[in-house]
């Protein structure tokens, strides 16, 4: 995070934060790569088999060694990895998120786009929030088309548009699957009639809102979703919410190579080490045991910190 020097805030990527900090500590980077598959032998893990595929060049392959290896793809592409490398108990089970459905409201005049709201209505946290979304033109046409409902004239003012969001805590989890010869790792949740029921009441709460604040027009992204202008018009928005009927979106994806210290139970032991070897430790996303229903950046950065430090002193 840095202040521009109007004292206007503005998030930072890794490409500014921490990677010049860890390439001017002697670390490599090696972008374009994929890793195919860890190396094993006996109960460590050697290093990796990967290809560097850049555009309009011929793949080439790598091999890389180390003595102890870190997997931090995320909570969909480190378990994927782990199973095309065999290593398959209580890997990719488990997945937990935070559903969320989101309304395209519009207002009487022009809104600020460059930024996204850092306020949330917690009133009804931790099963459920309401906040504000990214809203610059491309997301609010997304926005918008999700709906279902004729857009255009809401488009053509697309600066009086914002997008919002309610957001879940699930009863459900899902899968995660590497398939052989399928690229793309295999995604699965199903949500319960419970987690619909939130959703629905989520985005009438969150109407509710936007209304109070002034919003003219809500667009809802359920599919038939009845364009709302009124309160008393939010009640039909209830058997609207359906699982075919919803344009629904996740982030926060988690709990796929969950931690802890029961091993019938879980694939990582407290500090991140996959059972079972003695060098591959995972560090990301996948060790937190559930979606903890606000964003987990801070819990995945301080497991991450604490798992690092441990790792050092031993």
């Amino acid at each position: 995070f840095r202040y521009d020097s109007a004292g206007r805030g503005t998030k930072q990527t890794m490409a500014r934060t921490l990677l010049p900090r860890a390439r001017a500590a002697g670390a490599e980077l090696v972008p374009d790569c994929r890793v195919l598959r860890l190396l094993k032998r006996g109960g460590r893990v050697t290093g990796a088999r990967c290809r560097i595929e850049r555009a309009g060049q011929p793949a080439e392959p790598l091999t890389i060694e180390a003595d102890h290896v870190f997997v931090c793809g995320g909570a969909i592409q480190t378990p994927a990895l782990l199973q095309r490398s065999g290593i398959r108990k209580h890997v990719g089970s488990g997945l937990k998120l935070h559903p969320t459905i989101k309304i395209a409201a519009r207002f009487p005049s022009p809104l600020d786009h460059d930024e996204v709201p850092m306020h949330r209505v917690t009133e009804f946290a931790p099963n459920l929030t309401i906040g504000g979304s990214a809203s610059r033109h491309g997301y609010v046409a997304q926005a918008l088309s999700d709906s279902g409902a004729d857009y255009d004239d809401a488009l053509a003012l697309w600066e009086n548009v914002a997008v919002y969001y309610a957001a879940i805590r699930s009863d459900a989890a899902g899968r995660v699957q590497a398939l052989p010869g399928v690229r793309a790792a295999l995604v699965t949740y199903r949500l319960t009639p419970g987690d619909m029921s939130r959703l629905a009441r989520g985005l009438i709460h969150l109407g509710e809102v936007l209304l109070a604040a002034g919003a003219t027009e809500l667009y809802p992204s359920v599919t038939g979703g009845a364009v709302v202008r009124r309160h008393d018009e939010l009640a039909s928005w209830w058997s609207a919410v359906t699982p075919t009927a919803s344009n629904l979106m996740t982030v926060h994806m988690t709990s796929t190579v969950r931690m802890g210290e029961d091993e019938g139970l879980t694939a990582a032991d407290s500090f991140g080490r996959v059972r079972g070897f003695e060098n591959l430790r995972v560090n990301d996303a996948s060790l937190v045991p559930d979606a903890p229903g606000v964003n987990p950046q801070a819990a995945i950065m301080t497991i991450a910190t604490r798992n690092a430090e441990h790792f050092l002193s031993a």
